[in-house]
């Protein structure tokens, strides 16, 4: 973690509070655990890989925070009542989740195979779900927390070649709200943010050259995301700062979305003007 990463927010803002990260390896998951650590939280941090883990663990540890590795998979139900029993024996307590899996594929509607379709919604909702739901029942339902979803812009537009993604991260999003209401009760906030296009390794693996990522960035402010800009979204929510936000869908484009309908200026032609007369300051 860099000074300048550490400033962001008080180095006591989370301090006392656990949080457990999903796919904290790397990317978004990764900085939003070194951003979290530099902020007082304890660590959990949890995907299939453990190897990334450890350098993500390694990295905490080296500036000073403290962090526990608990591999597993959000689809594997034994994996996490393991990682849940860790997280009590090492911690005591649970405060924070974020809720960060997920995976996706370009692929136009028609090739997508209904096993494929499936295997998206199975990373998505369905294992967000089973992970959000195992954390308020060991953890939260008698304590309260905070638990912040990593959706995705798409959940509110269309996105051709992501079908199947679009559906998964509206599914989140929509599941969100829902225990948003029912767990309100429990002193249990919930909130998503959802990122636009994000400048991390995951870009490698698409069919697209790095110079393409410039020109196909819809920011308005001239330049692309990092994953500190949603790192720091996921504490404010997460620390008492948001203490009295939920059900709150926090979209984090840089005005990604203000592209996301057609520019009339781009469907003008300047002869039909030339050819109309013009009355009382409409076009017939």
């Amino acid at each position: 973690m860099s000074e300048e990463k550490a400033r962001r927010f008080a180095p006591d803002l989370i301090v006392g509070q656990v949080a457990l990260v999903i796919c904290s390896g790397s990317g978004m998951g990764r900085a939003t655990a070194l951003e979290m650590a530099s902020c007082g939280a304890r660590l959990a941090l949890f995907a299939l890989r453990q190897e990334p883990l450890e350098e993500t663990a390694r990295m905490v540890r080296a500036a000073g925070g403290e962090a526990v590795v608990v591999p597993g998979g959000t689809r594997e139900e034994d994996s996490i009542e393991a990682a849940m029993a860790r997280i009590k024996d090492q911690y005591g307590q649970l405060d924070v989740l974020v809720n960060n899996a997920g995976g996706q594929y370009i692929a136009a509607a028609r090739d997508i195979t209904n096993k494929g379709f499936e295997a998206v919604i199975r990373n998505n909702p369905i294992g967000s779900w089973q992970i959000t739901r195992c954390v308020a029942d060991h953890f939260m339902c008698g304590n309260g927390g905070s638990i912040v979803f990593v959706a995705a812009i798409s959940a509110r537009t269309a996105l051709t070649g992501l079908t199947h993604t679009v559906a998964a991260r509206a599914g989140v999003t929509g599941m969100m709200k829902t225990l948003a209401a029912e767990w309100g009760e429990y002193g249990i906030r919930l909130n998503c943010v959802a990122p636009g296009t994000i400048k991390t390794e995951a870009l490698g693996r698409y069919p697209i050259p790095p110079e393409r990522w410039k020109e196909l960035n819809r920011s308005v402010l001239n330049r692309m995301a990092v994953a500190e800009d949603i790192a720091s979204t996921v504490i404010f929510l997460a620390s008492r700062l948001g203490d009295f936000i939920t059900d709150e869908d926090i979209y984090i484009g840089g005005g990604e979305t203000l592209h996301m309908g057609h520019d009339a200026r781009d469907m003008i032609n300047p002869e039909m003007f030339e050819k109309r007369e013009r009355g009382d300051g409409k076009n017939e």
